[in-house]
């Protein structure tokens, strides 16, 4: 029963985005912009004098907080169109601007700890032989949709993906396992089509994105088909 749930959510999801391509617009139009931004205040020479590295030393951390703000806006965005999505059938850039003004704090710290936690997870990974990198993969899947379309705080939300992926963990593993797959065969493809000239790139990039937004549509899905699951269970 609990795979038949795996393989629903995996239809149902790709239902949702042929239905649903402004699924795209979010990730395709904030990268592109704030690629852009950030290039152009990356630092391209070296700085001889002391005001000139300080400068520097000012644009790079200005770009660093400009993606930043890009990822966090793309990912309230996406998830949040995604939760209205799976609620209603349909979503628009509302539902992603609604979860940007609500849970864009919230996104900001939980990408806090997942940066922490990664970090001690690739640390320990060669005295684990890389387990710790796949568990922290497996038991934070859930993370973002916790915190936009639960509506939970960001630590609390990293605390929520890892009890239902504990109390769920076969059908988790299942969609963590798929979903890898499919980045991995869909990131060569966009790879190779990268180096097609003109529109190598623009392809890949949208290519990329359609798989990032299924993927999102997916979590969240299974996030609450499997929180509903664990409330039954409990």
């Amino acid at each position: 029963m609990q795979f038949q749930s795996v393989g629903h959510v995996f239809s149902r999801s790709w239902t949702l985005l042929t239905n649903n391509w402004a699924l795209l617009i979010p990730g395709l139009i904030i990268g592109i912009a704030s690629g852009i931004v950030v290039t152009l205040l990356t630092p391209h020479a070296d700085a001889e004098t002391a005001p000139g590295i300080l400068g520097q030393l000012a644009l790079g951390v200005l770009a660093g907080i400009i993606g930043l703000l890009a990822q966090i806006a793309t990912t309230a965005y996406t998830t949040g169109m995604a939760g209205g999505a799976w609620a209603t059938g349909k979503t628009s850039l509302a539902d992603g601007r609604r979860a940007f003004s609500r849970d864009g704090v919230n996104v900001f710290i939980a990408m806090i700890g997942l940066g922490v936690l990664g970090v001690v997870a690739i640390v320990l990974s060669p005295f684990t032989l890389f387990v710790s990198v796949l568990a922290y993969y497996l038991f934070t899947l859930y993370t973002m949709a916790s915190v936009v379309v639960g509506e939970r705080p960001g630590l609390r939300a990293l605390s929520e993906s890892f009890s239902i992926a504990i109390e769920r963990f076969f059908p988790t593993l299942l969609i963590a396992v798929l979903l890898g797959v499919v980045y991995v065969l869909v990131g060569v493809f966009a790879s190779l089509l990268s180096f097609a000239p003109f529109v190598g790139p623009i392809v890949s990039a949208v290519i990329v994105q359609c798989v990032t937004a299924y993927a999102t549509l997916v979590i969240v899905g299974e996030y609450l088909e499997l929180r509903a699951s664990t409330r039954r269970v409990v």
